[in-house]
């Protein structure tokens, strides 16, 4: 204050501080509703109208305010006013179920039906917001009746700039019923231990059918008494990519007759009979081309489940699995565009196959949930809009 001789220009300096010391002040009531901190400064405000259902509206002042830690800005309305929608439940419902159906962009749902003239980012919120809660409905939906058999399957989502996450499913073994659907960035023993570990809160599982997948490696340390099962498709699959041709290259004559023993083993009747000609497989594999001799010590490998399918009443393919991923494809490669939201999106659209795929045979025109005995035509019965 010595560099202030005048006395006039000293009290207004005062001034100045006092108004500044003020408008930093932290509230003592309240809280940022992001990080928790208590240390918030006033950040302007707008006019709202207040709607009523008796009287005429109000117009009120709303208070803004912006947090000192995490810098973030937030509302705080007065008491008795509460946020509302422009668009009304049944409308946010349909933004969520014509994205898993139809799988268009935000933009175009934007310039559609009753949701005409909505942003496209608050339909991104919406999603987002109704994916967050997929998990928990998932779990409510976990004493339903279950067979005992899973199909587990897992695929690339692509999310962008040549990014790639790993979403994987559990369905039932014969109902079909999407039983619980995760998003990872990486899916190694870790994550499908942690996925297991989650699908053990929900059900109790006898069999697992799966493919030649990390999901073998650990399931019996989550599940150490259920069978496993290798997806007998993608064996077969991967046992014609050993023995690929090209229209230069052909296979030798030896080379053909050892795919076709080989692919003969999964015409048995009994598991006894295909044990019995791959062990014949197996005496003569140094006789065998190199092609041939990889494929039977990877057949040996894994012979503990190769051949359940015939002692048991169960699936010998992930087949299940592989029909949802390719009708859902087109829906799911549309969402490479946001990343950050892959896993809400993920997860509601395997929750919503539940209610929208139907069957055919003695259940036909009925979606999965009737055929269990759920009379619900909507996940919205499961799911409540933010």
């Amino acid at each position: 204050m010595s560099d202030f001789k005048d006395e006039k220009s000293i009290k207004l300096l005062k001034t100045i501080i006092a108004s500044f010391k003020i408008k930093n002040k932290p509230l003592n009531n309240g809280y940022c509703k992001f990080c928790g901190s208590y240390k918030f400064i006033g950040w302007g405000g707008y006019g709202r109208n207040v709607r009523h259902m008796y009287i005429e509206d109000e117009h009120i002042r709303v208070k803004r305010f912006r947090c000192k830690t995490c810098g973030k800005t937030f509302t705080v309305l007065p008491d008795g006013v509460t946020p509302y929608k422009r668009f009304g439940d049944i409308d946010y419902q349909e933004m969520v179920e014509l994205r898993c159906c139809r799988g268009s962009g935000y933009r175009r749902l934007s310039r559609r039906g009753k949701i005409k003239y909505c942003s496209h980012v608050t339909m991104w919120r919406q999603m987002q917001k109704i994916g967050q809660q997929t998990l928990d409905a998932f779990f409510d939906l976990g004493d339903l009746p279950f067979s005992g058999i899973i199909i587990i399957d897992e695929k690339w989502l692509p999310v962008g700039n040549g990014i790639f996450h790993f979403g994987c499913i559990a369905l039932d073994g014969i109902t079909g019923r999407t039983i619980l659907a995760e998003v990872y960035s990486a899916f190694t023993k870790k994550e499908a231990k942690e996925f297991l570990t989650l699908l053990s809160e929900l059900v109790d599982i006898e069999y697992l059918v799966a493919d030649d997948s990390v999901i073998q490696d650990v399931f019996n340390e989550v599940f150490p008494d259920a069978i496993r099962q290798y997806c007998i498709f993608h064996i077969k699959k991967n046992i014609k990519k050993a023995f690929h041709e090209t229209t230069l290259i052909k296979l030798s004559d030896e080379a053909i007759k050892a795919k076709e023993e080989i692919l003969n083993i999964f015409n048995a009747d009994t598991s006894d009979e295909a044990i019995r000609r791959l062990a014949i497989l197996v005496e003569k594999r140094h006789t065998l081309p190199p092609s041939a001799q990889g494929v039977v010590n990877r057949l040996v490998s894994k012979i503990e489940g190769l051949f359940q399918y015939l002692d048991h009443d169960i699936p010998k393919t992930s087949n299940q699995a592989e029909q949802t991923f390719s009708i859902f494809q087109p829906i799911m490669d549309a969402g490479k565009s946001f990343s950050s939201g892959v896993g809400n999106f993920f997860r509601t659209i395997m929750f919503y196959k539940n209610f929208h795929f139907f069957s055919s045979g003695p259940n036909k025109d009925k979606n999965i949930m009737h055929t269990m005995g759920i009379n619900s035509d909507s996940m919205f019965d499961f799911i409540k809009l933010p």
